[in-house]
């Protein structure tokens, strides 16, 4: 068996990795661990700074998507292709570099244990030519030295991991074409009734956005209503303490009747409260 490489999400995430075995080296953008009974040969931790992968801008696909013109829309690519986030390209090179050693036989997903984890490692590897390699899932979501070591005797197999990947991705796919049209869409027919600026559009900040509208609107629009609420302070072997009955209305002979019902009728004892 030969070296293993382990991808992480984030730099964080691959320091507390490497807390829990023997450190070797440190390089600026990945720590080289010592070898092992967990890793006989040794092993590489690097880490992913997040999606160092993307999907293309339109104008990749077809010049003409350049332009925003409705009568250039829909934009429906035939297939979806992937670029290196300008950003991070230097960590990009620093994970090809390492997975495709000849001395590297294993790599392991150790990103967040969820579907965007999945993404992010196999959209990495698919840009390398190490996607035939053997591959498989960390999963734990303690960073604990013992709850790492237990995790990483317990890999388990990339066929489930690779499940998650293409729903991940498929979602993002959907969020793509959502954006790229729905903006464009609602932006051009705005701007043909004198709307001078860009309306971003997408599959969650449309909806939130609108939550938020919403909410603001409530705030505007609230009108100062009285309500009444039955308060008692009540003595006991401990002390003294207050209790609240589970009634709020804004007609005060609910809370009238409510104290006629259990007999509290004496008002230096109880009394309502608005």
């Amino acid at each position: 068996m030969g070296y293993v490489v382990i991808v992480a999400e984030k730099p964080s995430q691959a320091r507390a990795y490497a807390d829990a075995f023997t450190v070797k080296k440190k390089e600026k953008n990945y720590i080289e661990l010592a070898e092992s009974k967990m890793f006989p040969q040794g092993a590489f931790i690097t880490w992913a700074v997040g999606h160092l992968v993307e999907l293309v801008e339109p104008k990749a696909y077809d010049k003409k998507w350049d332009r925003w013109s409705l009568k250039n829309l829909p934009i429906l690519p035939e297939r979806f292709e992937h670029k290196v986030s300008y950003k991070t390209r230097e960590q990009f090179q620093t994970i090809k570099r390492l997975v495709e050693r000849a001395d590297v036989d294993v790599l392991i997903n150790a990103c967040d244990a969820e579907r965007e984890g999945s993404n992010i490692f196999h959209s990495i590897i698919q840009l390398t030519k190490a996607k035939h390699k053997p591959m498989k899932r960390l999963w734990l979501s303690s960073l604990e030295v013992d709850e790492v070591r237990k995790a990483f005797h317990h890999l388990q197999d990339d066929a489930r991991d690779k499940r998650m990947y293409h729903e991940a991705k498929t979602r993002q796919i959907s969020d793509w074409l959502v954006g790229m049209n729905g903006s464009r869409l609602y932006t051009l027919l705005l701007q043909e009734r004198g709307f001078g600026s860009y309306l971003p559009i997408g599959r969650v900040q449309s909806p939130t956005v609108y939550l938020i509208y919403e909410r603001a609107q409530a705030i505007k629009n609230f009108v100062v209503e009285t309500f009444y609420e039955l308060e008692a302070t009540f003595t006991a072997h401990s002390g003294i303490y207050k209790g609240k009955a589970k009634i709020k209305t804004t007609k005060r002979e609910e809370v009238l009747a409510l104290i006629k019902q259990h007999g509290l009728t004496n008002p230096d004892e109880g009394g309502v409260a608005r």
